[in-house]
């Protein structure tokens, strides 16, 4: 998961996820761990987005920045967060400390979907 995917996550907008392809292996995949489920997953998304929160509060230029980029259509927000993180990479290295519980959820689990891609698909149900 990376950066762009916390920010559009965190204001609802457009996820840009770059699903990575697992590597072939002689050895079959571990068994998820016992918390890989809808719930936990939901609890770990609950705790990232509070977090975020958080953050953006107390830190209102990334908050501004951030949403400013959310405004514009895709294409163009993705650079716009590219180059911003780009240029306050302490900003990205918080935001990244921030979302690394919902990336080890997505590894211990064995996710190939980004959880918050899979759970965009629930606002059209």
């Amino acid at each position: 998961m990376n950066l762009r995917t916390v920010a559009f996550a965190a204001f609802g907008a457009l996820a840009c996820v770059a699903v990575s392809v697992p590597l072939a292996s002689a050895e079959p995949d571990p068994a998820p761990a016992d918390d890989c489920n809808a719930s936990s997953l939901s609890q770990t998304i609950s705790s990232v987005t509070a977090s975020l929160s958080t953050y953006f509060a107390a830190h209102p230029d990334v908050n501004e920045a951030l949403i400013d980029a959310t405004r514009q259509p895709a294409y163009a927000a993705v650079g716009q967060f590219d180059g911003y993180f780009k240029d306050h990479p302490e900003q990205a290295d918080d935001l990244r400390a921030i979302q690394a519980p919902l990336a080890a959820f997505k590894d211990r689990c064995g996710l190939q979907v980004a959880p918050t891609d899979a759970l965009s698909v629930l606002a059209d149900v």
